[in-house]
């Protein structure tokens, strides 16, 4: 039923009984007793096998593939509780799909998670937020998500409890306690009160405060003043500044604090509903785009899809909304694998931030094109972009944005056959920038470009250590990018299989295929499968 195209029967053979006495007698066996339980005599017929289950019947994992929320709304992994004694292939095809089922409804649940949170439905928030925790009980966002549905009907007591249960989970099952966005999201908000001033000017007062402390690094307390701001303006009955209060609060969980994104998520759906009821469209867009680009640093492929388009309608009156949201589009096709698509929308994006004067967000966009340009094996272009992102940077003394251009910008120029010395030597400073940043996607890209100047001077082994330090820093967060988690793991895997260590290999090949399975990342997908067929066996062992 996953499969896009029908499925022959001597596939079917080779995956499910290739170890039976008559392998095609055991398939039409299986298809008719198939048949006779369904009481479907017409169904899984012919070769290829075609389903044939009419128009009657619904399937639940196709359901929720349209974007569609069935109630009641699914809990558990597909095919739960089946452990099929069968060929590797089929283990693997198995994991891919659980994989991308159960992103599927993540999503889902989270999109309708937020509306139910939006239109103040708490008791269905809290439903839905529940069954996300089902389907990823080792995943910090669902929790999160929980956390804060109860804190909205106003049930601190089950808050505070979820989240003592949660941090004594992850620290059994992972080894590590969830990160402090956790007990962040119980915290009750607090209302400022100066005598003699009214909440209007409090609130604004306190954005002012708290923007300017976020742009200058001090997201701590800019973040705790702009909660504040958020507070006083929710008193003060202006849903204009309290729609602008909440973007800037929402958008600074997001992009300034690490491991909010999910807290961000609720802030910035407030700010759009907020904005909408104030008919403030600009705020409106803005708030969407952002919440568009949660989505896919989270790989939450269809939500991505549909909050992109949204966000570029409602934006068309803003070019430099527009500029944002082009911007993310293109990061969301090159990781989606469709990387001409991508440059394409590089291109507009890039256009768009130069027309409107958008210089910073330029920055960005080149960074992230340069990485786009590279894996399509456009090293000139690569180099390009990479160069002009560092020197605008440079220009306009944006140091947070330098580790990002710098690391791609080294990628291309070890794939064009430079000295991996000189290039080692100048990411010394990119990695220690990374690092003082405490950035942890720009530490792991950091780390994996120097674990990459080895493996072009032959020692892969060296390498190791540095693919070490990527994939701890990529995991250091619940909310990380999850393109990079899945690009180190399957470089690490290669690398690996290179030195002859088929455990790391296997080990960290499988991890790979499970982020990008659920991501919906096909290159990064093959590359682990292609990991995982060498293992087996199934093409020559590299030399």
């Amino acid at each position: 039923m996953r499969s896009p195209d029908p499925v022959s029967r001597q596939q079917l053979v080779n995956e499910l009984f290739s170890e039976a006495d008559d392998p095609m007698g055991a398939l039409r066996w299986a298809l008719a007793e198939l048949r006779r339980r369904m009481g479907m005599p017409e169904a899984l017929l012919g070769n290829p096998v075609v389903a044939g289950l009419g128009g009657d019947v619904e399937i639940d994992a196709d359901v929720i593939a349209a974007g569609i929320l069935p109630d009641p709304a699914p809990r558990g992994e597909l095919l739960e509780g089946i452990d099929v004694q069968a060929s590797p292939a089929f283990d693997t095809w198995l994991l891919v799909e659980r994989q991308r089922v159960a992103g599927e409804v993540v999503g889902v649940l989270r999109k309708e998670t937020l509306r139910a949170m939006s239109a103040h439905n708490y008791p269905r928030a809290l439903s839905l937020a529940s069954a996300m925790v089902d389907t990823a009980p080792l995943e910090e966002g669902p929790h999160v998500m929980l956390i804060k549905a109860f804190m909205a009907s106003g049930d601190r007591v089950s808050a505070h409890r979820h989240v003592a249960a949660t941090e004594a989970a992850f620290l059994r099952e992972l080894g590590a306690p969830p990160s402090p966005a956790l007990s962040a999201a119980a915290r009750p908000a607090v209302t400022p009160n100066t005598a003699g001033v009214s909440s209007v000017a409090t609130a604004e007062s306190l954005l002012t405060a708290g923007q300017a402390a976020v742009v200058a690094g001090a997201s701590g307390s800019g973040i705790a003043t702009l909660r504040g701001a958020v507070a006083a303006a929710e008193g003060a009955g202006d849903p204009r500044l309290e729609a602008a209060c909440l973007f800037e609060l929402g958008s600074s969980l997001v992009h300034a604090a690490r491991g909010y994104d999910d807290e961000g998520a609720i802030v910035l759906d407030a700010a759009r509903e907020a904005a909408t009821r104030a008919g403030e469209q600009e705020i409106a867009a803005k708030a969407l785009a952002e919440l568009a680009y949660v989505d896919v640093l989270a790989a939450r492929r269809d939500c991505a899809v549909e909050g992109l388009a949204l966000a570029w309608e409602v934006a068309e009156p803003f070019p430099r909304v527009r500029a944002a949201v082009a911007s993310y589009d293109a990061v969301h096709l090159s990781d989606w694998g469709r990387l001409d698509d991508s440059l394409e929308r590089f291109d507009e994006a890039i256009d768009l931030c130069r027309e409107t004067g958008s210089v910073r967000r330029g920055i960005w966009a080149m960074s992230h094109a340069s990485r786009t340009a590279y894996l399509a094996g456009w090293l000139a272009a690569a180099e390009r972009w990479a160069k002009e992102a560092q020197r605008q940077a440079q220009s306009e003394r944006w140091t947070a944005i330098r580790p990002w251009p710098e690391a791609w910008h080294a990628h291309a120029r070890l794939a064009k056959g430079e000295s991996p010395a000189a290039v080692r030597a100048d990411l010394e400073s990119t990695y220690a920038l990374a690092r003082q940043l405490e950035d942890p996607c720009w530490e792991g890209v950091a780390a994996k470009a120097m674990g990459l100047t080895f493996v072009a001077e032959g020692d892969p082994a060296a390498a190791l250590p540095w693919l070490d330090h990527a994939r701890t820093a990529c995991r250091r967060i619940n909310d990380s990018y999850k393109w990079l988690e899945a690009e180190v793991q399957v470089t690490d895997a290669e690398v690996a299989l290179g030195l002859g260590d088929r455990d790391r290999a296997h080990a960290h090949a499988e991890l790979a295929l499970q982020v990008a399975a659920r991501g919906d990342m096909p290159l990064l997908l093959v590359r682990a499968e292609d990991v995982l067929a060498q293992l087996r066996g199934a093409v020559a062992q590299p030399a």
